[in-house]
């Protein structure tokens, strides 16, 4: 681990932790240049040029190399240990080990009653791979016990066990590939827009049904597996009201098994997003607010998850706010969460990062404040292309032509409309919504009438397909600005 990545490390810890961690090496004797340096990283919040001159002082020529892989040695057994009861699959882990330790030592029934503890807590969790793995612990026990109080019966009825399992895992691993797959069409893509993308889509959805029909066991994970598809089908269909059913269908599961995935919220907070990003694309705004609040409640171990979190609510929150036109609003909520936003932007999933700069341009955008507008657009077209979704990618291009619009800069616009539609064209992703939107932008250029624009463009809100984009922008809103008086009004303000 570089030394960048091991400051961010430190600066992850929470309070806890780090308790725990001093509380950990306050046992070793003798010199602990490492803790030297854990006290340097965690003092300073950003990595720089002052972080790098301390740590430059206090660890002349080459002793800083032995300090910083001993630091990140002596961090992770930390962690790991304050990980270690918190963690269903950790406890399933050490039992297993634990086992393996008592029957080395000569201590058989011990070593067997861990075994069963082990099968027990993972067949109540439903963490299959880990009964797979003590049961064909205890048939190697067994084995070198020359099968002592066992008949043939019992090691058939014992494999016949670790055969159904290692079957039912290899079904939910087909399944989980095919909604993986479906996942990044949808993450990479967005909605299906042409017949050729329906048509691999429906590939998807058949081999989805043959997992199905060969599906012996309905766990919790094949059925919250079975739904996620469904849900993201039918919004990649762009039957988001469909989705939307699915969604409140995957809610209640979760509810009613919250102990399956308690350890690991992270799964949780995927469904409650998707709900909320389904609502808002359906202008569900009032019902919002409930899923907000479930998503805030979300008990999380980790730092970084709950960083995640926040920014996550803070987008809905502004992103709603900014649709329903409350501009205003969006700019208080905005300015009460600002403390920090800067720093914490890029330790956030670069997904989360894009939209929430994205919706913060917009409101820049609609209170005339045109060049912190472009400086967040600008922020993220310097990203690599591939690092970010079509939907993503494409509405940043759009408003970044939006502003220049406002700003009249026909020059700029007269290139930067050639390269989008190269752009677009060469990338097979050449629209309706994109389409008119350009043809607009050209006849602005040329000082044509826009009047049957704001006509063309409610065509576009009555198709499922083209919808997620106009709303994600406030295209519709804009088209009309346009018509009604060349975009004259928002270039006087």
């Amino acid at each position: 681990m570089d030394f960048n990545q091991l400051h961010l490390l430190v600066q992850s810890l929470t309070k806890s932790e780090k308790r725990y961690f001093r509380l950990s090496i306050s046992l070793q004797q003798g010199d602990k240049a490492y803790l030297r340096l854990f006290d340097c990283l965690e003092q300073y919040v950003q990595f720089n040029e002052k972080i790098k001159t301390e740590v430059a002082d206090l660890f002349p020529g080459a002793t800083l190399e032995p300090a910083r892989k001993h630091l990140y040695h002596v961090l992770m057994k930390s962690l790991r240990q304050y990980e270690a009861d918190k963690s269903i699959e950790v406890r399933l882990m050490n039992l297993i080990q634990d086992s393996q330790i008592l029957y080395n030592r000569g201590l058989i029934c011990a070593s067997f009653e861990e075994l069963e503890k082990a099968k027990r807590l993972a067949m109540k969790h439903e963490k299959f791979i880990f009964y797979i793995l003590a049961a064909r612990q205890e048939l190697q026990f067994i084995l070198r016990q020359h099968f002592i109080k066992w008949d043939e019966s019992k090691l058939i009825e014992k494999q016949e066990k670790i055969r159904e399992l290692l079957e039912h895992e290899c079904t939910v691993q087909q399944h989980a590939s095919l909604y993986e797959v479906l996942l990044l069409r949808y993450w990479k893509m967005g909605v299906v827009r042409s017949l050729r993308e329906t048509v691999r889509l429906n590939d998807l959805l058949l081999e989805e049904h043959q997992v199905l029909n060969t599906q012996r066991l309905n766990s919790f994970e094949s059925q919250q597996l079975h739904l996620h598809f469904q849900s993201a089908y039918f919004l990649m269909t762009g039957d988001a009201q469909g989705s939307l059913s699915v969604l409140y269908e995957l809610d209640n599961l979760f509810q009613n098994n919250t102990e399956l995935w308690l350890d690991k919220p992270v799964y949780y907070n995927h469904v409650l997003n998707n709900i909320l990003e389904t609502l808002r694309r359906t202008e569900q705004y009032d019902k919002m607010e409930y899923f907000l609040g479930r998503l805030e409640s979300l008990s999380t171990p980790s730092e970084g998850h709950r960083l995640s979190i926040k920014y996550q609510v803070l987008e809905h929150r502004l992103h709603s706010a900014v649709n329903q036109g409350f501009h205003h609003q969006a700019l208080i909520i905005f300015n009460q969460e600002n403390q920090g936003l800067e720093r914490d932007l890029p330790n956030l999933p670069l997904q989360i990062e894009v939209q929430l700069r994205l919706t913060i341009a917009r409101i820049h955008y609609y209170l005339c404040d045109y060049s912190q507008a472009l400086l967040c657009i600008n922020h993220i077209l310097n990203q690599p292309t591939s690092s970010l979704s079509s939907l993503l990618y494409i509405s940043c291009r759009l408003m970044k032509l939006m502003i220049h619009v406002a700003l009249d800069d026909r020059d700029y616009l007269f290139y930067e409309i050639r390269s989008i539609e190269r752009k677009l064209k060469g990338g097979k992703a050449w629209y309706r919504v994109e389409q008119l939107f350009l043809t607009l932008l050209k006849k602005w250029l040329k000082y044509k009438p826009l009047k049957s624009v704001a006509a063309q463009s409610l065509q576009l809100l009555d198709d499922s397909y083209e919808r997620q984009l106009m709303l994600e922008l406030g295209i519709k809103d804009w088209f009309q600005e346009m018509s009604d008086n060349n975009g004259l009004s928002r270039i006087m303000k």
